[in-house]
C-alpha cells in the first residue's frame, strides 16, 4: 500500500467520516454545514420564554434554534460521541453566554464590577456519564469559558433526584419529572452565595430543567441567575 493511502485508510479508522450536520460521508463537516454553524456567530443571541414559561424560570439566551445542521450537531456530539464538534459547538454557546452579559442588566452590572460570573453547566447524570464516557455539557462549558476572565467554571449542581430521561416527555411531565431533582454540592455552597450565575446547557425546550436548576441555586443563596443555551426549540422573544 502507498504511503498516502495507508494515511488515509488510518484517518478513516481515528476521524469520523461522516459530516455531523447533514450525514454526507466522506468528510466530518461538509461546507454547507461548516458555514450553518459558524454564520449564527455574526448575531447576538436571542432571549427565549417558552409557551407557556414555567414559573421561576430564569431570564435565558439561545444562539440558534435547535434546527437543521446545529441541532444534528448537538445531537450527534451529545449521543455519538463527536467530541471533535465540540469546538464549534462552544463557541456557540460562549456567544449565548455572551448574550447573557450584554442583556440582562444585573450579569452585566457583575462584570463591569468585576465581580466573577459563575457558569454553571446542567448537571448529568452519573449513569449518563459513564454511557457517554464523559460529560459532553461539562466540555462545551469548559471550553466556551476558557480565556474569559470574569467567566468562572463552577460544577456546582449535581442531580440529586430519580427522574427518569426528558426525552418523549411533554412540558407538564418534564415539570414533573425534575422537580426538587437537584441541588448544590456542599463545597461550592459559599462559592454560590450571593454570586451572580448563568447556566449552561445545549438545549432550552421546556424550560423546565432550567428553572429547576435555578431553583437549586437560589436556594442556595444565589444572588442572580440567568441561562444560556446553544439552541432554542421555543420561539425567540427579542436579541
Amino acid at each position: 500500500m502507498r504511503p498516502l493511502a495507508a494515511l488515509d485508510a488510518l484517518a478513516e479508522l481515528a476521524l469520523p467520516r461522516t459530516c455531523a450536520g447533514c450525514g454526507r460521508s466522506g468528510v466530518s463537516l461538509c461546507r454547507t454545514c461548516d458555514i450553518a454553524l459558524d454564520r449564527p456567530l455574526l448575531q447576538d443571541a436571542a432571549a427565549v420564554r417558552p409557551l407557556p414559561c414555567p414559573v421561576g424560570m430564569p431570564p435565558t439566551w439561545s444562539q440558534v434554534p435547535y434546527a437543521g445542521a446545529p441541532a444534528r450537531a448537538l445531537r450527534v456530539h451529545k449521543d455519538a460521541g463527536r467530541s471533535d464538534l465540540a469546538p464549534r459547538l462552544a463557541r456557540l454557546l460562549r456567544a449565548a453566554v455572551a448574550g447573557a452579559v450584554e442583556h440582562d442588566p444585573l450579569v452585566g452590572d457583575a462584570v463591569m464590577a468585576g465581580a466573577p460570573v459563575l457558569v454553571i453547566p446542567m448537571p448529568t447524570r452519573g449513569t449518563s456519564v459513564r454511557a457517554r464516557g464523559g460529560d459532553p455539557m461539562l466540555t462545551l462549558t469548559r471550553l466556551a469559558c476558557a480565556g474569559a476572565v470574569p467567566l468562572r467554571l463552577v460544577s456546582a449542581l449535581r442531580v440529586s433526584g430519580r427522574g427518569r430521561d426528558q426525552a418523549g416527555l411533554s412540558a407538564l411531565e418534564r415539570a414533573v419529572n425534575v422537580r426538587n431533582s437537584m441541588a448544590v454540592r456542599g463545597r461550592w455552597a459559599s462559592v454560590v452565595e450571593g454570586a451572580t450565575c448563568v447556566i449552561a446547557d445545549d438545549i432550552v425546550t421546556t424550560g423546565s430543567s432550567l428553572t429547576e436548576a435555578a431553583r437549586a441555586l437560589r436556594q442556595a443563596g444565589a444572588g442572580h441567575v440567568a441561562a444560556a443555551t446553544v439552541a432554542s426549540t421555543v420561539r425567540h422573544t427579542g436579541r
